[in-house]
């Protein structure tokens, strides 16, 4: 699986000719269970291969290019760091990322692997106009970012797109609210106008704000250990009697979780669905051993059609005096 091209890689790998990038398939994610989860191991192994700026996990992020600095500026740019910078994250063996001022935060995705993977119906970057900066920002915001993330992309269907498109994303499934719900919910912050991922993607660079804590907390409560859709998907699983890496089992989910920079591995669905298994309740579908009612009326068996409303139930207790 795609754990294993990183245990020896990083952002410093092997170079590879430009020639030998291939687009991802257009069917990608949309037919065999087989072909999704390979276009996802094949999508963050050519990651790992991939053109690098000087960098290493753990080492410095690279200095902006002159193109980086022409980018539209959407926010708070990621060497712009109001706070001291702090390095990139390292790698464990098994996937996840470390920084080490955020202990508890561990993503197994970089931003680039979550674009690569496809991410988004393909427009996170477009261009919009912020409710929450009221200015407007074109099509190049991303190009802020290290050049190798887009390397071999059609940037303008998988990174800038003004049309959601859900056969980008990895699972061919839309997944997500708008921006303009997000921005009505209260979440938004001037310095990322685009929310969650831009953020990460800063983060993950080394910039370093008052608002990492708040974006890291919602972070843990949505894909955490304990957070809702990781455990959500995990539940899903049981219920269902499928393979932890099934993506037939709930597709809208896994690329939810995909949008937070995470995939679910076999180690952490092993870590939390025992306790499931048990009859311990999942947010969003109560205990997973058992079985869904059925929506609808249900019709009260015919020795029971006489009984008056309310027969059979206890008597109220009383209060005492």
């Amino acid at each position: 699986f795609w754990l294993k091209s990183h245990a020896g890689g990083g952002l410093h790998a092997a170079p590879t000719p430009r020639h030998e990038y291939r687009r991802r398939p257009r069917h990608c994610g949309r037919s065999a269970s087989h072909q999704i989860i390979g276009c996802l191991a094949a999508e963050l192994r050519m990651c790992s291969h991939a053109p690098r700026i000087a960098a290493r996990f753990g080492g410095s992020a690279p200095a902006p290019l002159p193109r980086q600095r022409g980018a539209d500026v959407a926010g708070v740019r990621y060497w712009e760091s109001p706070l001291p910078r702090k390095p990139l994250p390292r790698r464990r063996r098994d996937g996840c990322l470390v920084f080490e001022d955020q202990p508890d935060f561990r993503p197994n995705l970089t931003p680039e692997e979550v674009l690569r993977a496809g991410s988004f119906g393909g427009g996170y970057f477009r261009p919009i106009a912020s409710g929450v900066t009221g200015k407007r920002y074109g099509a190049t915001v991303h190009e802020e970012f290290p050049p190798s993330w887009y390397e071999g992309l059609d940037v303008a269907t998988t990174v800038v797109s003004s049309r959601y498109d859900k056969a980008v994303n990895l699972y061919g499934v839309k997944s997500g609210s708008s921006l303009e719900a997000w921005e009505r919910s209260g979440w938004m912050r001037a310095q990322d106008p685009y929310g969650w991922f831009q953020w990460y993607c800063r983060f993950f660079l080394g910039r370093r704000t008052e608002d990492d804590d708040r974006q890291v907390g919602r972070w843990l409560a949505a894909i955490g250990e304990t957070g809702r859709w990781r455990n959500f998907l995990v539940g899903q699983c049981v219920r269902q009697g499928r393979a932890w890496n099934d993506p037939q089992v709930s597709p809208v989910t896994r690329q939810t979780l995909l949008h937070w920079a995470y995939t679910l591995t076999e180690a952490d669905f092993n870590a939390r669905a025992p306790a499931i298994r048990k009859g311990k309740p999942v947010a969003y579908l109560g205990k997973a051993t058992e079985v869904p009612r059925e929506r609808g009326v249900r019709k009260r068996p015919a020795g029971d059609r006489g009984r008056a409303r309310g027969a059979g139930k206890q008597p109220r207790r009383l209060g005492k005096g």
